[in-house]
């Protein structure tokens, strides 16, 4: 049998957002196996292919905000017969393609791949997706590091604080991330998503936002975070979800950040992770600066058949 044959089971543990963990790779593996269990067996997750097997999810809210079936190819998994997988990968991943815009003539697909899984990003390749973005995410183990300080003033954000946020999320762009990044999204549309997607964080969609409370003047930063995601049983694991500063209130990238981290601590979590593109050198040295470890890095590639939105 050919070694790099790997069906899915044996690489299920570099698709966990926690495979920086060492020690525990029986556990994530498991964790991942058993959440995609449940996506199939609840029809969250849905199978095209037979030798080859596409296991994708229709996002319904990203399908509705966008105006276009937008659809998550979650992993790939194939017989391991089969001689030079990534060919039958990629022709398998053309044929989806096909009936996607069969069904529904226009559509939006994407999936996010760890570096470790070769052979799908080769067939990718092969089937010409566009590569959109690589991730690092970085993280920070609380028990080996010392206790956090936190010397500038910050609160919770309100509501009242979300039209200067909005704008803060606008004017802060970055030019790598997933929505900007890819020719699909126009520029304002993107703009227009990171914005709404800070509102909804302040609304609750996240478990905290953090701006600076140093004056009276509009908040002009932000961080969000969340508690308990991708948590195992003796892990709990905080995660940067957002953050973006204006030039007014440039350098407190990392004050926010701290913050954040202090906050986490306090929450009880056991390391909290927060994952950047390959390209975002200045978050990248700040992290490594503040303590942060490298833990895994995914590339995202994704392919559409419609007039960019």
């Amino acid at each position: 049998m050919n070694s790099k044959l790997t069906p899915f089971p044996q690489r299920a543990f570099y698709y966990s957002p926690l495979s920086f963990l060492r020690g525990h790779e029986t556990e994530i593996t498991d964790s991942v196996l058993n959440q995609h269990a449940h996506s199939k067996s609840n029809g969250d997750l849905q199978c095209f292919g037979d030798g080859v097997q596409l296991w994708f999810k229709k996002l319904e809210w990203d399908s509705r905000y966008f105006n276009c079936s937008t659809f998550r190819l979650d992993y790939i998994d194939w017989d391991t017969n089969i001689e030079n997988p990534e060919i039958q990968i990629a022709e398998t991943i053309l044929a989806f393609q096909s009936e996607l815009y069969e069904k529904y003539q226009s559509y939006y697909l994407f999936s996010e791949v760890p570096s470790e899984d070769t052979i799908v990003l080769q067939a990718f390749g092969l089937a010409k997706m566009r590569l959109i973005e690589t991730r690092i995410t970085y993280f920070y183990n609380y028990s080996e590091k010392i206790n956090l300080v936190q010397n500038h003033p910050v609160r919770m954000a309100s509501e009242i604080d979300i039209p200067n946020l909005r704008q803060v999320a606008i004017h802060a762009r970055n030019d790598f991330d997933r929505f900007h990044a890819d020719p699909f999204f126009s520029t304002d549309t993107a703009d227009q998503f990171i914005a709404e997607y800070v509102e909804q964080c302040v609304k609750g969609l996240t478990d905290i936002v953090l701006v600076p409370a140093v004056d009276e003047a509009l908040p002009g930063a932000f961080v969000c975070g969340a508690v308990n995601v991708d948590s195992l049983q003796e892990i709990r694991v905080g995660r940067l979800v957002l953050v973006a500063v204006s030039e007014a209130r440039r350098g407190w990238y990392r004050w926010l950040n701290s913050a954040l981290m202090l906050w986490m601590q306090e929450q009880g979590m056991s390391c909290i992770v927060n994952t950047t593109q390959s390209t975002n050198r200045a978050v990248i040295h700040v992290c490594e600066s503040m303590g942060y470890q490298y833990g895994r890095s995914a590339h995202l590639f994704a392919t559409y058949q419609k007039t960019p939105y």
